[in-house]
């Protein structure tokens, strides 16, 4: 058993990370693939898991056929839905040993070392996780479709929206519109094919747009913003309700949202002490405990 490998994968909309220690905390290496989105197709997502593992191992000089060696904690956006649970553990991975939690819980247990703390995911998607008083919950993180408000995608989403709305002359063309609209050649055809195909990562490239545009108050971006604001606050104070002790804020739209946070809240704020990979190691070892292996 002394052989076995730790890895710990953070797989989100937009991209795949993974982190391979050795038993002892040493790194092995480090990839970074393409999304692993489970919504978009499980089987790709496992496909992209699997191959950049396999680059992460490389990086360290091992190859595919130590795959077998290794106990990985997967930490998956859409890991908490029943289905993609269900279909995930049908699967068969390459692995000596799975487990698998919501991003959320694998970014939780990074950000916090194992200890007590609740994180909000604002990335291209969002998701919020709170482990107190002996408990872990899950806040959010059910997909753009009905939730994931404030992520990237969702920004995307409501930019298209708010431009259409100006096209039409229901709202102003404000210069932030007219850098939406240019994006499809100001044709609302254009957008609707594009949103008909789009996955929320491609949604999510849209979200500089705004919030650029917000930062020089543009006002159909800061509409835009502080909606987002009034969904994500309302999440932040559920989890101090819930015994967060304090509060970590990860992802791609994290830095842009923490200076315009409440004071109250603001002031919880710590950094976080790991990332997700970290959070995924940790559950890899758990992993590897319950198989019988040393702590």
């Amino acid at each position: 058993m002394a052989d076995r490998l730790l890895v710990g994968v953070d797989g989100g909309g937009t991209n795949c990370r993974v982190r391979v220690r050795s038993l002892d905390g040493t790194l092995v290496g480090e990839a970074q693939g393409g999304t692993a989105n489970v919504f978009a197709g499980l089987d790709a997502a496992l496909a992209t898991i699997v191959a950049t593992t396999e680059r992460a191992l490389a990086t360290g000089g091992l190859g595919a056929a130590d795959l077998a060696r290794c106990h990985a904690g997967l930490g998956l956006a859409g890991a908490n839905v029943p289905s993609v649970a269900e279909a995930f553990h049908a699967r068969r991975l390459p692995f000596a040993a799975v487990g698998l939690e919501t991003d959320a819980v694998t970014a939780c247990r990074g950000a916090f070392a194992g200890g007590e703390g609740g994180i909000a995911i604002l990335g291209t998607g969002t998701a919020y996780c709170v482990r107190a008083r002996g408990a872990q919950t899950l806040l959010g993180g059910w997909g753009m479709l009905v939730s994931d408000q404030g992520s990237g995608a969702d920004l995307g989403r409501r930019a298209l929206a708010e431009a259409l709305m100006a096209l039409d002359g229901a709202r102003p063309l404000t210069p932030f519109c007219e850098a939406v609209l240019m994006r499809f050649d100001g044709s609302a055809g254009a957008i609707v094919e594009f949103a008909r195909t789009a996955l929320p990562r491609d949604f999510g490239t849209l979200a500089p747009l705004v919030w650029d545009h917000a930062e020089r108050g543009d006002p159909a971006a800061e509409r835009l913003v502080s909606t987002a604001l009034d969904d994500i606050e309302p999440m932040l104070r559920r989890m101090l309700e819930l015994g967060s002790p304090a509060l970590a804020l990860l992802g791609g739209q994290a830095p842009r949202y923490r200076p315009r946070l409440s004071p109250d809240l603001d002031a919880l704020v710590v950094e976080p002490a790991g990332d997700a990979m970290e959070g995924g190691i940790d559950l890899a070892r758990e992993v590897h405990r319950m198989s019988g292996g040393p702590a």
